[in-house]
């Protein structure tokens, strides 16, 4: 054997192998892209704080989780006590809500991080803050801690865009 076959045979095996590697189907091999935004919410008695949501879908199910940026209870809040319900306005017209029991525990006044919350979206679905009517008593985000109801109301879209899924 010429003492070039050898690593030509194993050069082309490598070669061949490789593209056999780039021709697995993106979709089996790719998570799904996070998109991260932030708007303001005005939560009543437990102040105003900038939310921000990361975003991302998979078969038809969004998935959103949410942080705040200051302390939204005056006690410490076990993990997994939050039940929430986030609105998002569709462009197209209505709402879309995610909703869950899910929280990271968080100390008095701190942040808190809630989610995965989870609901139904399209592909194409353009999301953006939901801002109530003046006086309709509608919420953009429900929440629940510790047996504590409490609404927030968006204030501002979100930035630097509208969640498209």
């Amino acid at each position: 054997m010429h003492p070039l076959t050898k690593p030509v045979t194993v050069l082309s095996a490598a070669l061949f192998l490789g593209s056999l590697a780039t021709v697995v189907p993106a979709s089996a091999s790719q998570t799904a892209d996070v998109q991260t935004v932030t708007a303001t919410y005005d939560c009543g008695s437990y102040g105003t704080t900038d939310l921000t949501i990361h975003a991302s879908a998979a078969s038809g199910v969004g998935s959103v989780k949410i942080s705040t940026s200051a302390g939204l209870a005056p006690v410490d809040i076990p993990a997994n006590s939050i039940t929430a319900t986030l609105r998002l306005a569709r462009a197209a017209g209505g709402t879309v809500s995610f909703s869950g029991t899910a929280n990271d525990a968080a100390a008095a006044g701190r942040p808190v991080v809630i989610g995965a919350l989870t609901g139904s979206v399209a592909a194409g679905d353009s999301l953006d803050s939901y801002i109530p009517a003046a006086g309709s008593g509608d919420a953009s985000l429900s929440l629940n801690i510790l047996g504590t109801a409490n609404t927030c109301v968006a204030v501002s879209k979100q930035s630097p865009g509208p969640i498209v899924f």
